[in-house]
């Protein structure tokens, strides 16, 4: 892997028609907050102008300035990016638009394999909407409890409700009954001056992988020194109403190993490690306007609570596993594991984690990446029965994601 990093995205109206002739700012993700909430301006790592089609580019240098190289080495060799578009429709009002990429600036003899990750990521499209919050939103106080540690993978719906509440009929392009879905904002005024603060941070456990062990097999799950994940960001224009735009890697040292081992048979399970995260407030001021806010949650390192646990098991997964599952598998992704013979994933990505956690009412989606400090592991014993493997998203010799067992 050699060469400067790019990123790149598509930016939209809410109607999906392109948005051209914008300039989207990128800032970087690890920028420092104050701890006592106090506010920044967000640093500016470059610009870029969308295309007719709406879409847009950004090469890094090949030798960053020393605070940004210092962010990506402090995070595997990924630089984490917010790709912005802040503007003004005719009538003054807001809208503003939100993504984030990740650059993997680590090249040559020294790519890790979240550079690789991270420049491997396709790139994302967003629309951009109304924002008229002009005053800020603060979550309800937080609990260590994770009730989002769902047994299935069912994708998460587009905009969900912090309290609980269906988001079905949630229009993000309506703003005091007037629809901005097809409303270009003002291109070439005088630039919106964002700024951002912390509103709160808060520990949760989030669940990073699964192992399965059906008839005498045994699992192991090991996730160590480094945080390996990409996670979806989840954003807001009103505190209330969320959907996932956009992914973050976070490859930054743990200091521990954790994981489990020798579990099984007949036994699957997700786990999970506590995650501190952030509620951030994007303040924007606009000419001729108030400011107005919108809203991110971003995870930012792992991080015991006192008295928590360092790890933990998640939920039962084993309805992926045993005969029916095997018969609905595709064929092609099917294996036989030997007596007393283990295979394990050391590279590729597990399947997307659609109910990785639920941080401050939303809920969180979340890959990880594997490798020889981040594995799944199944061993079989020495049953008479044949042991058969497959893969959830590919051969067991390719990209499988998760190894289910029968």
């Amino acid at each position: 892997m050699s060469g400067a990093a790019t990123v790149k995205g598509v930016f939209t109206l809410g109607n999906s028609s392109p948005l051209a002739g914008a300039t989207v700012t990128l800032t970087p993700v690890d920028e420092a907050l104050p701890a006592d909430g106090s506010t920044i301006t967000p640093t500016t790592v470059g610009t870029a102008t969308t295309a007719s089609d709406g879409s847009w580019s950004f090469t890094l240098p090949s030798t960053l300035p020393s605070s940004l190289q210092t962010y990506a080495d402090d995070n595997g060799g990924v630089l984490s990016l917010e790709a912005s578009f802040y503007g003004q429709a005719p009538d003054g009002t807001v809208l503003t638009g939100t993504d984030y990429v990740d650059a993997g600036v680590a090249t040559g003899s020294a790519t890790t394999e979240g550079s690789a990750a991270a420049r491997a990521e396709a790139s994302d499209t967003v629309a951009i909407h109304p924002d008229t919050d002009e005053t800020q939103v603060t979550p309800a106080d937080s609990t260590l409890a994770d009730t989002a540690d769902a047994p299935s993978d069912t994708a998460m719906n587009t905009w969900q409700s912090v309290d609980g509440t269906s988001a079905a009929t949630f229009d993000p392009n309506v703003a005091d009954g007037v629809d901005y879905s097809a409303v270009t904002p003002k291109i070439g005024v005088p630039v919106c001056v964002p700024s951002k603060h912390v509103i709160k941070q808060h520990d949760y456990y989030t669940s990073v992988g699964e192992a399965h062990a059906y008839y005498d097999t045994t699992a192991a799950f090991e996730y160590n020194n480094t945080l390996s994940s990409t996670w979806g960001v989840a954003t807001s224009v009103d505190g209330e109403h969320w959907s996932i735009t956009g992914k973050v890697s976070r490859k930054s040292s743990t200091g521990h190993a954790v994981g489990f081992a020798n579990q099984g048979p007949y036994w699957a399970k997700r786990f999970q490690i506590p995650v501190e995260y952030q509620d951030v407030d994007h303040q924007v001021a606009c000419p001729n306007h108030k400011v107005t806010h919108s809203y991110s949650i971003l995870p930012v390192k792992y991080d015991i609570p006192a008295g928590g646990a360092v790890s933990r098991y998640g939920g039962d997964v084993s309805g992926k596993d045993g005969a029916s599952a095997y018969r609905n598998s595709n064929p092609s992704y099917r294996a036989v594991l030997g007596k007393k013979q283990y295979v394990t994933i050391t590279s590729g990505t597990s399947i997307t984690i659609g109910y990785a956690a639920k941080v401050f009412g939303v809920t969180i989606s979340l890959d990880t990446e594997y490798g020889n400090a981040h594995f799944q592991k199944i061993t079989a014993g020495s049953g008479s029965s044949e042991h058969d493997i497959w893969g959830a998203k590919g051969k067991i010799s390719g990209n499988p994601g998760v190894i289910y067992s029968f």
